[in-house]
């Protein structure tokens, strides 16, 4: 039962890599994923599926043939930003990285764990993402995969968002970029709050270089977007020419306060709380 179980997971995965390289966008992403779907229904016969304990004349083959599957759900995941099904995943997929002791360490290994750690950012999840760092071996954190997260951390503490676009550019592999764009909209996204309560204005093209925009357009629609959330009892972000005006009850102290000190204060105390909470 297990061999043809195994021809069939074999044969499956060889049309998977057919459908998708693991580069880039899917071209067929439903098919990619119906396929790891019908792998993962063909793995609960293998005796060792998520029991490290288990005995069988095919565990190591069984093994393998989970571990790659649910690596390339991860990848796909990332690859598509679904991050429920990345989280899912990868749960599965950390049971084989930490339980299955006995066999060598997958070549991926690192960059799935450097995936998770940026979807977290991305997700705003940092005190989750502090919790999965300590559990990664202190070895481990010079490894490209894990040290340019660890690096775009620090670019986000900082305010140093001209270092993380710089890095944007840099990533240490194809797979990043997906999640790369969504961590850039979620640090938008806390700038622009932190800029509600620190400008009384602000030039368009000022905006435009904070938010880390190549174009104005860009910028308007992200505005709309985001002013669309505050509600309607707020005049922050009101669009006036060619700057932006914010209400006094938005910021009252923000003439005494500079910009730059409130939006690395309040990302910091944000960091903070959600480490400790």
């Amino acid at each position: 039962m297990c061999d043809a179980a195994i021809a069939e997971c074999e044969g499956k995965l060889a049309k998977y890599k057919q459908l998708y390289t693991g580069e880039g966008t899917p071209t067929n992403p439903a098919a990619c994923k119906q396929l790891l779907h019908e792998l993962k229904v063909l793995f609960t016969t293998f005796p060792t599926f998520l029991n490290p304990s288990a005995d069988s004349a095919t565990r190591i083959k069984e093994i393998s043939l989970v571990r790659e599957a649910m690596e390339n759900s991860v990848l796909l995941a990332a690859a598509t930003k679904n991050t429920d099904d990345f989280a899912q995943n990868f749960e599965i997929l950390r049971v084989y990285y930490t339980d299955f002791k006995d066999e060598p360490k997958s070549e991926r290994r690192l960059l799935i764990l450097g995936l998770h750690l940026l979807r977290l950012l991305a997700m705003n999840e940092t005190r989750a993402y502090h919790m999965e760092l300590e559990r990664i071996a202190v070895e481990d954190h010079d490894n490209m995969y894990i040290k340019d997260v660890v690096q775009l951390e620090r670019y986000i503490m900082e305010g140093s968002y001209h270092k993380m676009l710089q890095a944007r550019s840099k990533v240490p592999s194809a797979h990043y970029v997906p999640l790369m764009e969504m961590l850039l909209v979620t640090v938008r996204r806390e700038v622009f709050k932190c800029a509600t309560h620190a400008y009384e204005e602000l030039s368009v093209e000022g905006a435009r270089k904070l938010l880390m925009f190549d174009n104005t357009d860009d910028l308007m629609v992200f505005v709309a977007e985001e002013r669309a959330k505050l509600g309607d009892d707020t005049s922050a972000w009101s669009h006036q020419g060619t700057k932006f005006t914010f209400s006094e009850a938005d910021h009252p102290h923000a003439s005494h306060i500079p910009f730059t000190t409130v939006m690395q204060n309040q990302l910091y105390y944000s960091h903070e709380l959600q480490r400790i909470a």
